[in-house]
């Protein structure tokens, strides 16, 4: 049998009130789930780099420096000349007629010109995109532009200017424009040039320069501020500013799958960084510049360091012949799931292309390989395949020759609740429920904590429920489940509470590549009884109420926690799953609180022996996800021994049966 969950020691308590009379809590406080597989991992990750292929997708383009696509469904690509056009590459064609021609706008070269482009997230209906240029004056200028009657032209007359930030000097303009997640407009600003930031306009809060802005384009004329601005309240602060303390971010980008934000700052004269933001950030972050270069002190040369500071992630010097970075994308396609979860970047110089992946949140690098190209920016299409630019004209598609690994597979069946393995009519919602098969994940991992984490066992593992009996692919993806724990041959999910209906689908990603569909019919319960040994069968998760957590189990069969048999007219604590609805109802993934309780709309019949037990509670476990808790007063005529049949019924649905020792 698969072990699925594994009990500790119970020993905190808590009265509050029950159905009848008073009813005492055993919450677990440890809760070990799923601590063992059968199935290891088959594929390890290759050397990604060695393996790297770059496909040619388009050449003649005059001073390629941005790509980006329009989220419309049409599979276009949008790149960015430097000289004031926006090009379409469509289907590997580039058409001749530029997308927008502003050229006579806009002040190029060096670093300035047409910086870059952004599509509005509704550009399908609403036909908006916003472009980041230097104007004749040398200012940075952010417009907002609309597609005319023809979808691969827009109309250079329908110019909306939302900001322009006046430039002291004619480099550092950073320029890279893109919407977040959360569907706000995000500029990036270089520290307004020269060299070492003259006028320390970094870590100035009453200037744009330096910065990483963030503006609502949906409200407000031209725009608004978004609440959530980290400086909105800060008298003399510029509300637009979410971080700064950089010098300048020519390309940055958000990782479609978890939102996390990578920034490439551009060094002064020995290192080059990439900078984080993970997506649960509320902003702020000072990244360091000018009094910081990288890792190094650069103005004043010694004493730099402060704590508040966000230290770079990933950086590499100016050996080789590197000197200014091109920040890049996360790999999230599903053409090369060897390379899922892989971020990419560039120094512009040497031509260098670098891999990075997250090992447990230190990230790492590969030693860099040659490409030959000036890499002015990377690119990301609508199903997330990478494209890498050459400044001297050419697009590229960053392909893989690795071996793919193999498939994830959900074995038929082979989704049941976690406690006693059994499928019943079903599995209910808010439940745990165990997922088999092979190649689920790439390594063994438990949760560490709460919440729990939607991604667990390698580099993006998802295990997703939704849909419905008629629901296809796009359906399948509603949900994601919170998990307990991954294996390559098993996980352990919380079924989410918000699922109804007569059946959902399931299916498992590891590194952008997809099981096959598995239709798992719910049910109202599907009632499993946790055991100690985590096989579902055998001695059951029961622990005497008042008696330190001790399992009611035979004298010393347990030293920790202890055991000893239940004594009649004591209360047992039952660790239980799938009793379905229940009152106060925690979000998913969330834990259950002690006060106000979430007791079971319908009440179980216990029995331990044969003989009928008084239940005084039913409900969700204080202090754990997804775990059910049964107290119930052992009765007067409950026979005794070391192993005494206990089994739980509710809604008509039958568990498993587990045993306990009675005196």
């Amino acid at each position: 049998m698969y072990p699925a969950c594994r009990f500790a020691a119970a020993e905190a308590e808590a009265s509050c009130p029950g159905r009848r009379g008073t009813a005492r809590f055993a919450p677990l406080l440890s809760l070990c789930i799923i601590l063992f597989t059968l199935i290891r991992p088959l594929w390890a990750q290759p050397n990604v780099l060695s393996d790297l292929d770059f496909e040619r997708v388009a050449g003649g383009l005059d001073s390629p420096i941005a790509i980006t696509h329009a989220g419309d469904g049409s599979g276009r690509l949008f790149v960015t000349e430097q000289r004031g056009r926006i090009r379409i590459l469509l289907a590997s064609q580039l058409l001749p007629a530029p997308f927008l021609d502003i050229g006579p706008r806009v002040s190029c070269c060096g670093e300035r010109g047409l910086l870059s482009a952004a599509f509005h997230p509704n550009f399908e209906t609403n036909g908006f995109f916003y472009v980041n240029y230097t104007n004749t004056a040398g200012d940075t200028v952010v417009s907002r532009f609309s597609v005319s009657a023809n979808p691969n032209s827009a109309d250079p007359a329908s110019e909306v200017i939302l900001l322009t930030v006046g430039q002291p000097f004619s480099n550092h303009n950073g320029g890279q424009l893109q919407f977040g997640p959360d569907g706000y407009l995000y500029i990036a600003m270089g520290d307004g040039g020269s060299g070492g930031d003259p006028g320390n306009r970094a870590q100035s809060l009453g200037t744009l320069l330096g910065k990483i802005l963030r503006i609502d384009v949906n409200a407000g004329v031209p725009y608004s501020i978004p609440a959530g601005n980290p400086f909105v309240n800060t008298p003399g602060a510029r509300p637009e500013i979410w971080s700064y303390g950089l010098r300048n971010p020519w390309r940055f980008s958000f990782d479609r799958q978890t939102g996390d934000m990578f920034i490439g700052d551009v060094g002064q004269n020995a290192v080059e960084e990439i900078d984080f933001q993970p997506a649960s950030s509320s902003g702020g972050e000072n990244y360091g510049w000018r009094r910081l270069e990288g890792h190094q002190c650069f103005n004043p040369p010694a004493g730099c360091h402060d704590p508040s500071f966000t230290p770079p992630i990933l950086q590499y010097t100016h050996a080789s012949g590197n000197c200014s970075v091109t920040g890049g994308y996360r790999y999230r396609g599903a053409q090369f799931p060897q390379l899922w979860g892989i971020y990419f970047y560039g120094d512009y110089c040497s031509g260098l292309l670098y891999a990075a992946n997250d090992d447990s949140g230190a990230w790492r690098a590969e030693n860099p390989r040659s490409t030959g190209f000036s890499i002015s920016t990377f690119g990301e299409d609508e199903a997330g395949e990478l494209y890498v630019a050459d400044y001297g004209g050419v697009i590229y598609h960053i392909t893989s020759t690795a071996p793919q690994p193999p498939a994830p597979l959900i074995f038929s069946g082979g989704v049941v609740e976690a406690a006693g393995y059994s499928a019943g009519a079903g599995i209910s919602p808010g439940s745990i429920a165990a997922v088999f098969g092979m190649n689920l994940s790439e390594s063994e991992e438990p949760a560490l904590g709460v919440p729990l984490p939607d991604s667990l066992g390698g580099a993006e593992l998802r295990v997703t429920f939704g849909g419905s009996s008629g629901g296809g692919v796009g359906a399948a993806f509603g949900l994601a489940p919170p998990i307990f724990f991954a294996s390559p041959g098993q996980i352990n999910v919380q079924v989410p509470w918000e699922l109804t209906g007569s059946e959902t689908m399931l299916r498992d990603i590891v590194r952008g590549q997809a099981s096959n569909f598995l239709r798992v019919p719910l049910a109202t319960f599907s009632p499993g009884i946790f055991t100690m040994d985590g096989t579902g069968s055998g001695q059951g998760a029961a622990v005497i109420v008042g008696a330190e957590g001790a399992v009611a189990a035979p004298a010393g069969a347990f030293s920790q926690p202890p055991s000893r048999p239940v004594r009649r007219g004591e209360s047992l604590a039952i660790f239980a799953n799938g009793l379905g609805p229940v009152s106060n109802r925690p979000a998913t993934g969330e834990v259950a609180l002690a006060d106000p309780r979430s007791e079971t709309t319908t009440m179980p019949e216990v029995t331990i022996g044969g003989v009928s037990q008084t239940v005084t509670f039913s409900g969700l476990a204080p202090d754990a996800v997804g775990l059910y808790q049964v107290n119930v007063v052992v009765a007067a005529g409950t026979p005794s021994g070391g192993q005494v049949a206990v089994k739980l019924t509710i809604g008509e649905e039958e568990s498993n049966t587990v045993t306990v020792a009675v005196e």
